[in-house]
């Protein structure tokens, strides 16, 4: 193989590679189906034109048969003047001849016009039939141009998703935070030894002062216990009270 052929090769190789990175499958079918819908409008075109001349023959095929009848008639008409000798018998017999001429002249035109509008009428039919199919072929791409559209979406939202999931690293993440949780860890323990430090290094008078504060605290349940000792020790004074008076 020549260095030529190897070099084409590999440059049609790469424009397949660049048609095939362009070719989108929703932007495809949506083409695919506009030029279905612009061959059937041609196609449809092409059917009336055709039509409108198979029409044209049939009435030029029509009227050269009418000019057929006229001829003939006339051809009849000189033959009875010469038979009736109202016309000279060469006289008549040439234009009764001309006449006849013509009238075939007239007949030959006229199939000549219906083989022309057969043909047409035939070509017409075909083209029904290619409409036809056309028109089932473009349903047919409009249902599978809705599908492809659909999936193409959803193809692209998820290519989406899994290339941005794939970028995260979740196990560098977690280890990050389970090191941000050792670190609180570390940090609350820090805390807790500085405390033990701080009351280890304590003056004596700081230590009495401390123990004084702490003896002198009361929490809330023992300032409702201490209330509760009042009221039940006043009832009895109250009742000795009563009893006196009584």
């Amino acid at each position: 193989m020549s260095i030529f052929d190897r070099l084409f090769r590999i440059g049609k190789a790469e424009a397949n590679a660049a048609v095939d990175k362009l070719e989108d499958p929703a932007k495809m079918a949506d083409q695919i189906l506009r030029e279905l819908r612009e061959n059937y409008q041609q196609a449809i075109q092409g059917e009336a034109e055709i039509k409108a001349l198979a029409l044209s023959h049939r009435a030029s095929e029509l009227q050269a048969r009418n000019k057929a009848d006229e001829w003939e008639n006339k051809t009849n008409g000189l033959l009875d003047r010469i038979e009736s000798k109202q016309l000279d018998e060469v006289q008549g017999n040439d234009l009764a001849a001309k006449a006849a001429q013509a009238h075939a002249d007239a007949l030959k035109e006229a199939e000549q016009y219906s083989a022309m509008a057969e043909k047409e009428e035939s070509a017409v039919n075909v083209m029904d039939l290619k409409i036809k199919q056309i028109k089932d072929q473009i349903a047919q791409t409009e249902e599978r141009s809705k599908m492809i559209q659909s999936r193409a979406k959803t193809a692209e939202v998820s290519e989406k998703i899994n290339k941005t999931l794939s970028n995260v690293d979740t196990d560098g993440l977690l280890q990050t935070l389970n090191r941000m949780d050792e670190k609180a860890s570390a940090q609350e323990f820090r805390a807790a030894a500085y405390a033990q430090i701080q009351d280890s290094t304590l003056s004596t008078e700081q230590e009495i002062d401390k123990a004084l504060n702490a003896g002198g605290s009361t929490s809330a349940l023992d300032a409702i216990k201490a209330k509760r000792q009042l009221q039940q020790g006043s009832a009895p004074k109250l009742l000795n009270k009563e009893n006196d008076a009584n």
